[in-house]
């Protein structure tokens, strides 16, 4: 079963887009939302750790964040 995000938070929109990736070994960790006046949580990557890879089986590296979607994943 997959999740699909999309959430409102503070004016901006989050929504979950390609390219999706498989990793052996994230550390994840819980984030506190407020929706609607609502306390929720989800699910973000604090660190990745062993390896990941692409739809494809491609071996990647991931990073957590980056200003641009090309960069958050590099060969």
């Amino acid at each position: 079963m997959s999740l699909r995000i999309e959430q409102k938070l503070i004016d901006s929109y989050f929504t979950e887009e390609e390219p999706k990736i498989y990793t052996t070994g994230a550390y994840l960790v819980p984030m506190e939302i407020t929706l609607n006046g609502e306390k929720q949580y989800v699910w973000v990557v604090d660190e990745f750790k062993d390896d990941s890879c692409d739809e494809d089986g491609k071996i990647c590296s991931p990073n957590v964040l980056s200003t641009k979607k090309k960069d958050l994943i590099s060969y």
